[in-house]
């Protein structure tokens, strides 16, 4: 694909999301959620493998089943109250297809069957896309409209949502899908904050997106794509091997890293609300989590992986591991930083009070 039309594509990207973050219409909405989907079909099927172009597929049936399902509370709205005003209220139907359509945009339970069959047909770097970027649109929408919706109702799917993103990863082999249950359990901590308090849940997603950045760029740069390819990290290059153990306990909430940031202010916040049977299931939830996350990490220390101990790295070679200074080895150094120094950010989450 031609560079030109790449970076035309990636400007209507970022411009979708700030039409819907600027927006008080629902119709505007909706066009910058349009514009958001028909922009990014045409990255992820750039290399035109089928694995791809059906992912690609997948995704636009979803996304826009779900934008469809936006414009249909848009026009109920505006038959109710003559207006396309997103601070209308909502009636009890509006509330929940509009609740549904978000879960399926974000890949919430009971919506979040698609989304790792989507993220193992592309690489790294576009799951990446649409684990980080393309979940910041439906999450403004989320933020804005969450005073109208019920608050038990998005409490439920955020707590079902760990648990299914904790259970669905423990069977897993495939680093992009486990990633993708990963971020259906994390976006399932942040949903269930979002309701009490708008300000932590901008703080929890933020440092989803830092940390789930950093595994991605990892794993794209040493072509992680499953559990046997672990085996040899280390012995090939251990400062990415240090690097990768700490962002993925980070991942899982460890202190003092910064994941147990989200954890952390996410029970302070339920437990001062008095919302005790919740937080009990969103910390049995993230020790389902935990247990996957520290089998990346075990497997990431071995010398030679267990099942497959012939595995040999092609993406480098013992004797060439020089360090290249580059914008991507700058970012990545960037955001693994970030991931590694937790408690730097904690008196960020203590602003709102």
């Amino acid at each position: 694909m031609n560079r030109s039309i790449i970076l035309i594509l990636i400007i209507n990207i970022i411009a979708s999301v700030f039409i819907v973050a600027s927006s008080h219409s629902w119709f505007s909405i909706w066009v910058g959620l349009e514009l958001n989907t028909l922009s990014i079909l045409p990255i992820l099927c750039g290399q035109f493998t089928p694995r791809g172009v059906e992912s690609t597929i997948k995704y636009f049936l979803v996304q826009a089943f779900s934008a469809a399902m936006v414009l249909n509370v848009a026009l109920v709205q505006l038959w109710l109250c003559s207006s396309w005003s997103v601070g209308c209220p909502l009636n009890d139907f509006s509330s929940v297809v509009l609740t549904l359509a978000l879960c399926l945009k974000l890949g919430l339970f009971p919506c979040h069957y698609w989304f790792p069959d989507v993220i193992q047909g592309l690489s790294f770097l576009q799951g990446l896309l649409l684990s980080t970027w393309q979940k910041i649109a439906p999450f403004i929408i989320l933020v804005s409209v969450c005073s109208l919706l019920s608050i038990n109702i998005l409490t439920v799917l955020g707590c079902l949502s760990v648990l299914v993103g904790g259970w669905g990863g423990l069977n897993q082999s495939q680093i992009r899908k486990i990633m993708a249950f990963s971020s259906i359990s994390h976006l399932g901590w942040i949903c269930s904050v979002l309701s009490y308090s708008w300000y932590i849940s901008c703080v929890m997603f933020l440092v989803y997106i830092i940390l789930s950045s950093s595994i991605f760029l990892i794993n794209n740069e040493a072509g992680l794509f499953n559990l046997s390819c672990l085996g040899r990290l280390m012995y090939h290059n251990n400062i990415m091997g240090i690097i990768l153990i700490l962002i993925i306990l980070s991942l899982g909430g460890l202190p003092p890293l910064t994941g147990f940031l989200n954890k952390f202010v996410a029970l302070e916040c339920l437990l001062s609300n008095n919302l005790l049977a919740p937080c009990v299931v969103l910390i049995v939830g993230s020790l389902l989590s935990l247990f996957f996350y520290l089998r990346i990490s075990f497997n990431s220390v071995l010398c030679l992986f267990p099942q497959h101990s012939m595995m040999v790295f092609s993406w480098r070679s013992a004797n060439n591991s020089s360090i290249k200074v580059n914008t991507y080895t700058i970012i990545l150094s960037a955001l693994s930083s970030i991931s590694i120094l937790g408690l730097v950010l904690m008196p960020v989450s203590w602003c709102y009070y």
